[in-house]
C-alpha cells in the first residue's frame, strides 16, 4: 500500500509540475507516465452535449401535472360528508326499528292462581279472564284486525264490527259480534255460545254454534251439545264436570287455590261427575273425596296428598 501511495503521490506532483529531475526520471522509467499521457491526450477529444433549456422546462411542467398532492381539501370534505351521511342513515334505521318495535309489540295480559281479570279492548269488547290464563293482541289497527291469542279460559263479549278471531294452541273461533266462552286449558278445547253465532275450527273439522250450543274437541272432531245457562259456570264460582278425568279436576283445583295437590297415578284416569266450588278449598276436597271414596291429608304448608 505504501508503494501505491508513493506512485500516486508522484503522479499528482507530476500533474502539478512539482517533481525534481530525479523523480521525473524515476517516474519515466516505471512506465506509469505513459498510460497517463494517453488519457490526457484523449480528454481533448471528449464532447458534452449542449443542454436544451426550453425542452427541459417543458418536461418539468409535464411532470408537475402528474403529481397529486396526498392531502387536498376536497377528499377530506367528501370523507366528512360521507361520515355524516352514514351516521344519519344509522340513526334513521335505529329510530325506525324502535318505533316499529314498540308499535307492533303485543299487549299481554295474564292472571295468576285464583285471580280473575276484566279486560276492555279498544273497540269496547270485554274479556273476562279466568285464573292462570293469558291473552295477547296488537292494539295498532285493532279495529281492522281483531285477533286475540288465548291460553287458558276466558269469556268474551264482542261488539259488532269486523271479524273477531280467537286463536288457541288447539283450535280457533271466529265471530262478528256475540258472547261466548273458550276453555283451552291443558288438552281441553271447548267453546260455548251464549249470544249470536260463532264458528269453531278444530283440526279438519268446523261447526257453527248458535246461542245455547257448545262444542268440545274429541278425537279430532267437534262434538256438539246443549247448554242451559246464561254465562259460564266459572264466572259463578264453580266448575261442573261430567265424566271428566280426575286429573283434570285436580289441575283445576290447583288453578283456583294456592296449593299443591298430589294424586297417585293409579287415580289419574278415574272419572268424576259433579260440581266443585272455587271459593272453599276444604269443601271442594270433601266433595271430591266423598264422591271418589279416596282419602286425603293436608300438611302444615296446606299442600294436599290423596292416599
Amino acid at each position: 500500500m505504501e508503494s501505491k501511495f508513493s506512485k500516486d503521490n508522484l503522479i499528482a506532483r507530476w500533474l502539478d509540475n512539482r517533481l525534481t529531475d530525479d523523480e521525473k526520471e524515476a517516474l519515466q522509467k516505471s512506465g506509469e507516465l505513459d498510460d497517463l499521457k494517453v488519457v490526457i491526450d484523449d480528454i481533448d477529444t471528449w464532447q458534452v452535449e449542449q443542454f436544451d433549456v426550453e425542452k427541459g422546462l417543458e418536461n418539468l411542467k409535464e411532470r408537475k401535472k402528474r403529481v397529486i398532492s396526498p392531502t387536498t381539501p376536497k377528499p377530506k370534505l367528501v370523507t366528512n360528508w360521507l361520515s355524516i351521511a352514514a351516521g344519519i342513515v344509522i340513526f334513521i334505521s335505529v329510530a325506525f326499528f324502535a318505533v316499529n318495535y314498540f308499535l307492533n309489540t303485543d299487549t299481554v295480559i295474564e292472571t295468576t292462581i285464583a285471580e280473575n281479570k276484566n279486560v276492555t279492548l279498544p273497540d269496547g269488547s270485554i274479556i273476562k279472564l279466568d285464573a292462570l290464563s293469558s291473552i295477547s293482541y296488537q292494539e295498532k289497527d285493532w279495529n281492522a284486525n281483531r285477533n286475540i291469542a288465548l291460553t287458558g279460559q276466558a269469556f268474551f263479549v264482542v261488539t259488532k264490527g269486523n271479524t273477531f278471531k280467537v286463536t288457541t294452541a288447539t283450535g280457533s273461533i271466529e265471530v262478528l259480534g256475540t258472547q261466548f266462552n273458550v276453555n283451552a286449558t291443558n288438552n281441553t278445547f271447548e267453546v260455548k255460545c251464549f249470544e249470536g253465532k260463532v264458528k269453531v275450527s278444530y283440526s279438519k273439522d268446523s261447526e257453527i254454534l248458535s246461542k245455547g250450543q257448545a262444542a268440545v274437541a274429541t278425537q279430532n272432531t267437534l262434538l256438539k251439545s246443549i247448554i242451559n245457562t246464561n254465562k259460564p259456570n266459572w264466572m259463578n264460582g264453580f266448575s261442573k264436570y261430567n265424566k271428566s278425568k280426575l286429573m283434570v279436576v285436580i289441575n283445576d283445583l290447583q288453578k283456583y287455590y294456592n296449593t299443591t295437590i298430589t294424586l297417585p297415578k293409579k287415580y289419574h284416569n278415574l272419572e268424576f261427575t259433579g260440581t266443585i266450588t272455587h271459593k272453599n278449598l276444604n269443601k271442594a276436597l270433601q266433595t271430591l273425596s266423598t264422591s271418589m271414596e279416596i282419602e286425603y291429608i293436608v300438611d302444615d304448608t296446606s299442600n294436599v296428598t290423596f292416599q
